[in-house]
């Protein structure tokens, strides 16, 4: 039998597929001169990361037959502990380097302070003679042995120093120490290719995006640089090789889950206050509905995080192929990721792909959290990539806006992107007035009555017309009976048949329609907010607002030509028990 060994450095790693969650899939070619009959071959230095039931190796072209595929774990060794010992035996020793030489700065000390209490008087020229000549011939060896010391304090420190120099080296080699031993059996004497396939883990790849919008007086452009940020410490590196990115989750199995009984019984309440957290009004991307990003004013240096690659270069795009159950992203070209050390750590970014999107734009105000509109975009993604949950990069006219995040969003489905905040709408939100009065006498209940009054302007500086611009606001909500709240105005989007605002009691009427958009002047309409998942199409009744209705919160919906301005009012009454003291909580 013939015994040939191949050292990973000896062969290529011709392709990789990187999965999503912390697994990637190495195809290896070895070229191996085989003789005719039984031949062992050896590959040694592969990943210790590597999984032993993932191993897979086929012969190309000859004629071959693989028999058999032995798997070598990594062996144990005492190396760490030797590393250990000699670093402790070298510190050691420099310590007690360390003491003599101190103990030597201690005699030079003492010399110098007694030839410092010497005086004239009390000294006569011969003691004098003998002394000078004591203390140069003291001093002398004292200077003598701290160098001395020094000098053997840095070589001993230059020891320490190759000594973790290889106990490092050494550590490096144990993350590629796995063998594989191959049986091939050969009809004749000749060349043949092995193609060995096998799981690591340590890598992983996240999809990062570059999203540019480009604001027209007619039209909105979005181009989203689809991008991969991949990390690996599999232990190899992988040069020049055909590189593919997979949605698939390997090791998560495939046994089903089951369902165990939910048995419920009867518990005692217990009762605390409770804080609502309130929710900022930020930046980010999602499918189902987007918080504004922070104003717009930043910019970034070249080179920072943020900054995306120049418009002037060509991108060649990866080609998805859709599976059953994922999306695999085939590179093009050639790609080299090294793998990262404990010295160096490093992030490797592809180009997915460069897709051009169509958006429609409309702005969002919330004066009462902050007096500002911010512009959002409502992409739809027409192009055949599955976008995944990572972050984005926000920029606007080739200005950075903001760092947000993309949610998964399929072909064909739409998002919500905010572009931060529009410093050419400028939004006033007025004083809020109140006013109490006392109702009742001997024959009826004394109830006080407090009217609020809450006014909102809105002014297009832009150059062109706004053609949708979401304003929001509330009214309070009673969660108690003796609280009555009355919506004064805008009063045509009360619910029928009544007029106080109560959570819990409210039943959305589609029937009615009472959850449509009800006109209020030329280009303003108002109806109770509806969230973005919800969002009607067309004119068709809808409960939409169901949810909006519930807690209170009002959304107008305005058309403003350029230099136009509006005003928007909301007005309420809450009723309560004369002497009740009321708030929110």
């Amino acid at each position: 039998m013939k015994h040939i060994e191949l050292k990973t450095t000896e062969s290529k790693v011709h392709a990789v597929t990187v999965f999503q969650a912390d697994r990637a899939e190495v195809v290896r070619l070895c070229s191996v001169d085989l003789t005719a009959g039984q031949n062992e071959v050896e590959i040694s230095q592969l990943p210790t990361v590597l999984d032993e039931d993932s191993i897979r190796v086929d012969g190309i072209g000859g004629n071959a037959v693989i028999s058999d595929v032995i798997y070598h774990p990594p062996t144990s060794n005492d190396s760490d502990k030797k590393h250990e010992l000699a670093v402790k035996d070298l510190q050691k020793t420099k310590t007690a380097l360390e003491q003599q030489l101190e103990i030597c700065k201690k005699q030079a000390s003492i010399l110098e302070t007694y030839a410092g209490t010497l005086k004239g008087a009390d000294t006569t020229g011969t003691k004098m003679n003998e002394f000078l000549d004591i203390y140069s011939e003291r001093q002398a060896s004292i200077d003598v042995r701290t160098t001395d010391l020094n000098e053997q304090i840095q070589a001993v420190e230059e020891q320490i120093k190759k000594e973790k120099e290889i106990w490092n080296a050494d550590d490096e080699s144990k993350k590629r120490a796995v063998r594989i031993t191959v049986i091939v059996y050969a009809e004749n004497d000749g060349p043949a290719e092995i193609s060995l396939t096998y799981l690591v883990s340590n890598a992983s790849w996240t999809p990062l995006y570059d999203l540019r919008a480009a604001v027209g007086a007619e039209k909105t452009s979005i181009s989203l640089q689809y991008r991969a940020t991949i990390v690996q410490r599999t232990g190899e590196d992988w040069s020049d090789v055909k590189l593919t990115l997979s949605t698939a989750s390997p090791q998560l199995g495939s046994t089903i889950p089951t369902l165990q009984p939910l048995w419920i019984n009867a518990i005692v309440p217990m009762y605390k206050s409770m804080k609502r957290k309130s929710v900022g009004f930020g930046g980010s991307i999602s499918r189902g509905g987007a918080a504004p990003a922070p104003m717009m004013a930043m910019s970034l240096a070249p080179g920072s995080a943020a900054d995306g690659y120049s418009s002037a270069f060509v991108h060649q795009d990866a080609t998805a192929v859709e599976g059953a159950m994922s999306t695999s992203y085939i590179i093009e070209g050639l790609s080299t990721i090294p793998s990262d050390t404990d010295a160096t750590s490093q992030a490797h970014k592809v180009t997915v792909a460069v897709v051009d999107l169509t958006a429609d734009l409309e702005w969002i105000a919330v004066p009462k959290e902050q007096p500002s509109a911010f512009l959002r975009a409502r992409v739809k993604n027409t192009s055949p990539y599955l976008f995944l949950p990572g972050r984005a990069n926000i920029f606007l006219d080739d200005n950075f806006v903001a760092k947000s995040e993309i949610e998964h969003v399929s072909p064909n489905e739409t998002f919500n992107c905010s572009l931060g905040v529009d410093p050419q709408i400028k939004v006033t939100y007025h004083p809020r007035t109140k006013k109490s009065r006392l109702q009742g006498g001997l024959l009826s209940t004394r109830t006080t009555t407090t009217a609020s009054h809450q006014k909102i302007t809105i002014k297009n500086n832009r150059s062109a017309a706004i053609p949708r611009l979401l304003v929001r606001e509330q009214i309070p909500v009673s969660h108690d009976e003796r609280l009555k709240v009355t919506l004064i105005d805008p009063a045509n989007i009360e619910f029928p048949n009544r007029n106080t605002i109560s959570a819990g009691s409210f039943k959305g009427d589609k029937v009615a329609g009472v959850l449509k958009p009800v006109k209020l002047s030329k280009g303003v309409s108002v109806r109770w907010k509806v969230n973005d998942d919800d969002e009607p199409e067309g004119d068709a009744d809808s409960t939409a607002g169901v949810d909006g209705a519930r807690e209170g919160m009002i959304e107008w919906i305005c058309e403003i030509g350029s230099g136009q301005s509006t005003d928007l009012n909301l007005a309420w009454d809450v009723t309560a028990p004369s002497g009740l003291n009321w708030g929110p909580q």
